[in-house]
């Protein structure tokens, strides 16, 4: 018993540091794929982000829509038709994303509720948080993120609130656009200059062998991401998101990090914890750990 509860205050003293640092700080995540489909992992993930809030961590959400609108567009009859990863989006389709993608929003306000937290679902138009343009009129309806509402949220998040944003622009003349989450998640940790920004899905991290999770690096800066990219070990889907994460690495973000959500509390794990769980992405600094190669870096 007296094990236990010194375990368990060693694991808070090793949090302070980190909770120190944090305290008051923007901390951007972004949840999708499938995570956001199993009730669980939501709720793990969503149990995080109430703690982080208690303890004086402003944490912003920025979720996905994904399997539940490609559902709705094929009960609505309509094939799904994707260019370039991204979802093509007519009048009719931008419809469907809204509605599944509002019902989501309210759903995951809800279990933050139900989990003991306070929300707000900043949804447009009565929220117009992300301002966003036409990305491509080949697409149709995409959009691409072009400002934040950074007194908006902050507003909300200094009363407590964890606010909920889904991936949606508004254009000047009121027109949704049906945004990359993403590219969302990048452009309010940017607009916010927010001291951390987590992608958590179903990856673990950056690998140098993809079938191979213990392969996993757990600190990368710029430089050594490059460098991977030139060798061919960051490559497919992983590439574009690293990219977008060094530009934001460039315009202020102090570190991005790379988490599989459904490893329980795993937000917390890769924040509060020396070694992590991730991945974390930095700018080149020089110390000596970070002069260390990404082998040396392996977790074991």
């Amino acid at each position: 018993m007296v094990d236990d509860a010194t375990k368990k205050a060693r694991v808070l003293i090793e949090a302070l540091p980190f909770l120190k640092r944090f305290h008051h700080q923007f901390m951007v995540v972004k949840l999708g794929g499938e995570p956001i489909e199993d009730p669980a992992v939501l709720d793990s993930l969503l149990t995080d982000l109430v703690w982080l809030e208690q303890v004086g961590v402003r944490p912003i959400l920025v979720h996905g829509g994904g399997k539940s609108i490609s559902r709705a567009m094929e009960q609505a009859g309509i094939t799904p038709v994707f260019h370039q990863g991204r979802r093509v989006t007519d009048a009719k389709t931008i419809e469907i994303v809204a509605r599944e993608v509002e019902r989501l929003n309210a759903h995951i306000v809800d279990r933050i509720l139900a989990l003991g937290g306070s929300a707000i679902g900043m949804f447009p138009p009565k929220h117009r948080l992300i301002a966003g343009e036409v990305l491509d009129p080949a697409l149709g309806l995409v959009g691409h993120p072009t400002g934040v509402d950074r007194e908006l949220l902050t507003r909300f998040t200094s009363r407590g609130l964890i606010a909920v944003v889904p991936p949606l622009s508004i254009t000047g003349d009121g027109r949704l656009l049906n945004t990359n989450a993403d590219d969302i998640a990048l452009a309010v940790a940017t607009g916010m200059s927010a001291e951390k920004l987590v992608f958590c899905s179903n990856v673990p991290g950056v690998l140098l062998d993809p079938k191979d999770p213990s392969s996993r690096l757990s600190s990368l800066s710029e430089v050594e991401v490059r460098d991977l990219i030139a060798k061919g070990v960051i490559r497919d889907g992983m590439l574009p998101k690293v990219e977008s994460c060094i530009a934001a690495l460039e315009a202020g973000v102090r570190k991005i990090h790379i988490v599989d959500a459904r490893i329980p509390h795993a937000l917390l794990l890769e924040i509060f914890t020396a070694e992590g769980i991730g991945t974390e992405l930095r700018l080149a600094a020089q110390t000596a750990e970070q002069q260390m190669t990404p082998t040396q870096r392996l977790r074991r």
